[in-house]
């Protein structure tokens, strides 16, 4: 259970039609207490249209092999086999990886509730709506749980079987789905509770069972089973879509299983009706959830990508299927690729800014950690060459049908972005200097009422040299088992900006909310030819009792590379504040009289200040700082390096990065 005071702040957080909506949604819940056991939910009946033999999908998942085993020479790269094949056989003998667990057996029979990190699972098999998956003692960590049970293994097996034509492979697609059945009754146990994991998992069954639908493996009985279970998961979620301050990622990924899986089982009942409301809502959610320059109103970039999968595949099941969407949505996805491709271009991977779960739809070949391939994705959906960052995406083959070429890529210019609030300052790369791209955020916390999945990082930015990442976020780590390293990681301290006396610009009110938020303000942006200069100010530490507004300027120059920043701190009483620097797992990190050197993978920068004190501080056990996080429930041993300084009154704080490439 949450604290009261947690209740309390969730309630000030929804408006009048958040809270009718939820109340009507216990009265549901409790009126499913009774019905589910009952059996009085709709019942479909599998016949004429449905029937195994006589169906016919409403579009096709993928054109790339129309006959399974039939690869036309030369149209895959031979590693997009070695490793389909290397994970497909894991997931026949029901060994996946995901987050921190490399090749976890998930037991025998298989154990969908139980999560593998920590060895918890619930205790009985109960309805889902009485499963409270926040609490990490009695559930383990729900994500743990829901991975496997988005069934991306069923894709990667439906995947093998087209390539190689081996129906034992399709076969035990329908042996995972019969066990899974079998297992989780609707209505029962941790895998009913969110709709967002049904929307995930609908997108998975309908691109398996269409993969696979000509291998002839499925009974009568077994056909009839799924067809049921998919449109009772339909059903269900389409009944309770997320509102209010719930309406982030969620609703999208929610509506998206409804919509593709209606696009696919067309002649299901409601299935018109379904697929009508879910385009609706999923062309107005594009809109309300991004912003016109293209990046996500969540303000997490790993949340960009899961979003532009939600999506892409909807935009091509309405399309295949004969009702499209529209030319708008079109055009504010691929803005929304654009985004991405510009801010990933230096380094292939975007700056780590805001949550990241690693989380993804479908698994096409291609994991959440491989961008730019991700991004490749966007010129097979809307033919831009421009978002062609890679030739290895086989994502995009599956979707397309054709391997995309590598394109020019984006130009490698400084770029702000008004709408969303962030910018990109690129130096000039020349024979005596290093390529040097800064990203800066000046953005607000995140996204609606409770900013989920924002970051208290007003003023932060990262630093990357040769297209690598040298000062980074140090990202996310965990929801649920580590709620210290939660908020840890979500703090002021862990990003690349000002502390003041020990306290974050936002007040944390639990895992996914904040109460009291930093509201950041652009002041000036200049790019000539010499150098371009990003201003930025917020009031975070306006809240204290002698308040305090933090502006940040930055300067790159354009021919050095080297980065100029004055911290102006405004106030009138005393103070301590704290300038920090993330630094990236890999480079030695040395105190060198009153400056800092970081050095390594052919760069060195140099951090000095004629004001305050540095400290270096190396990750180690038993501390939190220092430690990088590049996905979920993993981290790496970085360094962080501190200013510290206290002041009365108005006080510049000034820092030089000077940057070349190491001898």
């Amino acid at each position: 259970m949450q604290s009261l005071d947690w209740y309390v702040n969730r309630l000030r957080s929804m408006g009048p039609k958040e809270i009718l909506w939820r109340v009507r949604g216990l009265v549901a819940a409790q009126a499913d207490l009774v019905r589910i056991p009952a059996g009085l939910v709709p019942k479909l009946n599998v016949s004429g249209a449905l029937a195994r033999d006589a169906f016919t999908p409403g579009f096709e998942c993928s054109p790339a092999i129309p006959v399974a085993g039939e690869v036309e020479p030369g149209a895959r790269r031979p590693e997009w086999d070695e490793e389909l094949m290397r994970v497909a056989d894991k997931a026949m003998d029901d060994t996946l990886s995901y987050f921190d667990l490399d090749d976890q057996f998930l037991g025998d029979p298989v154990d969908w509730q139980r999560d593998w990190s920590s060895g918890k699972s619930i205790d009985s098999l109960k309805l889902s709506h009485l499963v409270d998956y926040r609490v990490f003692d009695s559930a383990g960590d729900c994500k743990l749980v829901w991975e496997p049970n988005r069934h991306h293994q069923l894709v990667v097996l439906a995947r093998a079987y087209r390539v190689t034509g081996d129906r034992r492979y399709a076969r035990k697609v329908v042996d995972v789905l019969m066990d899974w059945l079998a297992q989780n009754p609707f209505g029962y146990g941790m895998n009913w509770k969110s709709g967002l994991e049904l929307g995930v998992r609908l997108i998975n069954w309908v691109w398996a069972i269409d993969l696979v639908r000509d291998a002839e493996v499925f009974e009568d009985s077994e056909w009839e089973a799924v067809l049921r279970a998919v449109y009772l998961a339909m059903w269900d979620t389409q009944r309770r879509y997320s509102q209010g301050s719930s309406a982030n990622n969620h609703l999208v990924g929610e509506v998206a299983g409804v919509l593709i899986a209606s696009c696919y089982f067309k002649d299901f009942p409601n299935a018109g009706k379904w697929r009508d409301a879910a385009m609706k809502i999923m062309e107005h959610e594009l809109f309300a959830q991004s912003f016109p320059d293209g990046c996500t109103r969540e303000h997490a970039f790993g949340y960009q990508f899961f979003v532009l999968q939600f999506y892409g595949f909807c935009l091509l099941a309405c399309e295949r299927s004969g009702a499209p969407l529209s030319t708008a949505y079109a055009g504010r996805l691929q803005q929304m690729y654009r985004f991405m491709a510009q801010i990933c271009a230096d380094t292939g991977k975007q700056p780590n800014f805001g949550d990241a779960d690693d989380g993804y739809v479908l698994d096409l070949g291609n994991r959440p950690t491989e961008q730019a391939d991700l991004i490749t994705v966007g010129a097979a959906l809307v033919g831009d060459d421009e978002l062609a960052l890679s030739d290895t995406s086989e994502t995009a083959w599956w979707i397309s049908g054709e391997r995309v070429a590598k394109g020019a890529g984006p130009a490698m210019v400084s770029k702000p972005y008004r709408d969303s609030g962030y910018y990109v300052l690129r130096s000039d790369a020349g024979a005596s200097s290093p390529a040097v791209r800064v990203f800066f955020d000046c953005a607000e916390l995140g996204f609606g009422a409770i900013a989920a999945h924002g970051h208290a990082d007003c003023l932060s930015f990262s630093l990357a040299v040769q297209g690598r990442e040298v000062l980074v976020d140090p990202g996310t780590y965990d929801y649920y088992t580590y709620p210290e390293w939660r908020n840890y990681f979500r703090s002021t301290l862990a990003h690349n900006t000002v502390e003041i006396d020990g306290q974050s610009q936002s007040e944390l009110q639990g895992a996914f909310m904040w109460g009291h938020r930093a509201n950041a303000t652009l002041t000036d942006w200049v790019d000539d030819d010499a150098e371009v200069l990003v201003v930025g100010e917020h009031d975070g530490y306006a809240k204290l009792d002698d308040p305090v507004i933090h502006r940040r300027s930055l300067t790159l120059d354009k021919t050095t590379g080297a980065v100029s920043i004055i911290d102006q701190l405004l106030c009138s009483g005393s103070h301590e504040a704290r300038v920090s620097f993330h630094v990236a797992p890999g480079y030695a990190v040395v105190a060198q009289g009153d400056a800092v050197v970081v050095s390594g993978n052919g760069s060195r920068l140099r951090l000095v200040s004629p004001d305050g004190r540095f400290e270096v501080v190396a990750a180690a056990d038993g501390t939190r700082t220092g430690w990088i996080s590049d996905g979920y429930h993993r981290k790496a041993r970085g360094h962080a390096v501190f200013l510290r300084l206290m002041f009365s009154g108005n006080t510049e704080i000034r820092t030089n990065i000077e940057i070349d490439d190491a001898p």
